[in-house]
């Protein structure tokens, strides 16, 4: 079986060679197919800490909160998606969880249903059916800023939903809008709609997006386009491949690429003057760029599972250079692969192989590459198959507090699957608690008082500290 991608679906992957540096560049702000250059790029703000508003925390992709479960938990409540009659759940995620309300997503062939939950009983709150075309990409989330959840369609819409009663805010097709300035060569590879994929990160300034032409700034009331800018003359084709991520700081936007490109462009607008940095990746599957420092980003590759592992686990890159590559320690058959996460001074990543049967965490330097600390567990006596590529993932972990949460499970084709969480201290690895789940964990996200655990399809469990409300 081919490898499988966060992203979309199964794809074969076949890295090769150590990575290449590309150079800095400054560029007039009028180049480029009509482009129309912001007038700042950036941003200051960043979402509370007592929420987890994006798929992993923050506009920095960190998956880290100040807060922590500190005992072995309990669980407040749990939940799942159901199938609509004639219809079938593709796969299911938590997109958002703050102390009030929890909102899951549920993928079916040309629906994506969106669920919001109190977060106090798990009581629900609104349900919301959001039409797609099959066989595009994934809908991507963008985050819950003041009110909104910001979203995609997969393919060329930009969506905005109040989150107070699941309604539609404002839906734009985002190429149709840029078609009319742009050609359509300088849009996709293919000069079709199918590769556009637009990706959003969204402040209470501007929605980010991401897409095959390069960075959209939209106007978060109501989703026009208020700026564009084209990173495709940096390419030896017109358009970009495989949009896979971006990250935004009070300094530069990072938007990482696959395909052909195998990149990572990092923006900066200082006094007028448009910097672009553009770093060759040794990854042909880029994960979102993780950023630790002010020119520094880690990335690992987009695949949850695959046959082939690749010959490298994580990238650190800063300014255009990559600085270190951590080759993992690999082993024969298939293997399984988590995202990461960060503290800012350590990155962490999960893997799996099924020659070992164990989950294996790695505690990285950020700055270095150099390994920290590593944990091992063996999965004898845990009813899980590492080879079982349909069924086995691992969690995404995430830094709460003083620990590292991360995760594994199985999800069979019928049923919600069973699987493990287990708090690790970041500083050393060491178990803290540990807890069983009738649920195959996928996301995790911590908010003030509790850890909420997404299964892979669609199921959403509540747990906090024994004693807790």
């Amino acid at each position: 079986m081919p490898s499988l991608s966060r992203r979309d679906a199964l794809r074969t992957i076949g890295l090769a060679g150590v990575a290449s540096v590309a150079g800095c560049s400054s560029v007039d702000l009028g180049n480029g197919p009509n482009e129309r250059p912001p007038d700042s790029l950036e941003t200051s703000w960043s979402p509370s800490t007592d929420a987890w508003c994006f798929k992993y925390a923050d506009l920095q992709n960190t998956a880290r909160s100040p807060h922590e479960i500190q005992t072995p938990p309990t669980i407040k409540w749990q939940d799942r998606i159901t199938d609509p009659p004639s219809a079938s759940l593709i796969s299911g995620e938590l997109v958002a969880a703050t102390p009030g309300q929890v909102i899951t997503a549920g993928r079916f062939d040309s629906e994506l249903h969106l669920r919001a939950y109190s977060a106090i009983d798990g009581k629900h709150r609104w349900n919301r059916r959001i039409q797609h075309q099959p066989g595009r990409r994934i809908p991507r989330f963008g985050g819950l800023v003041d009110g909104s959840l910001y979203m995609t369609d997969g393919g060329t819409d930009v969506i905005a939903v109040n989150v107070a009663d699941g309604t539609i805010r404002w839906r734009r097709n985002l190429y149709d809008r840029v078609a009319d300035a742009v050609p359509e060569k300088f849009l996709s590879p293919s000069n079709s709609a199918v590769d556009f994929s637009p990706i959003p990160v969204a402040t209470p300034e501007t929605v980010y997006i991401q897409s095959s032409y390069g960075l959209h700034g939209l106007e978060p009331g109501d989703g026009s386009e208020r700026w564009r800018l084209y990173l495709g003359d940096r390419i030896d084709q017109a358009a970009l491949e495989d949009p896979y991520g971006l990250a935004v700081t009070a300094r530069r936007v990072w938007a990482s690429y696959g395909g052909h490109v195998q990149a990572l462009f990092t923006v900066r607008l200082s006094d007028g003057s448009l910097e672009i940095e553009r770093t060759r990746l040794p990854l042909e599957l880029p994960s979102r760029p993780v950023v630790t420092g002010d020119r520094e980003a880690v990335l690992t590759h987009d695949i949850v599972w695959g046959t082939s592992p690749p010959e490298t686990l994580a990238v650190g890159v800063a300014g255009e250079d990559v600085e270190w590559q951590f080759p993992g320690h690999a082993g024969e058959g298939a293997a399984a692969y988590s995202p990461l996460a960060t503290d800012g001074d350590r990155v962490f990543v999960a893997a799996s192989h099924e020659q070992q049967e164990q989950l294996v965490v790695f505690a990285l330097q950020a700055a270095t590459g150099k390994l920290e600390w590593l944990h091992r567990e063996s999965f004898a006596d845990r009813n899980v198959s590492v080879g079982a590529g349909g069924e086995f993932r691992l969690c995404q972990p995430a830094v709460t507090g003083g620990t590292l949460v991360v995760g594994y499970g199985t999800n069979p084709e019928q049923g919600t699957g069973h699987g493990e969480v287990v708090a690790l201290s970041r500083a050393a690895g060491r178990v803290q608690w540990r807890s069983t789940l009738s649920i195959a964990p996928q996301d995790l996200m911590m908010t003030s008082d509790r850890l909420y655990v997404g299964g892979q399809q669609g199921t959403v469990v509540a747990l906090a500290d024994d004693g807790s409300g």
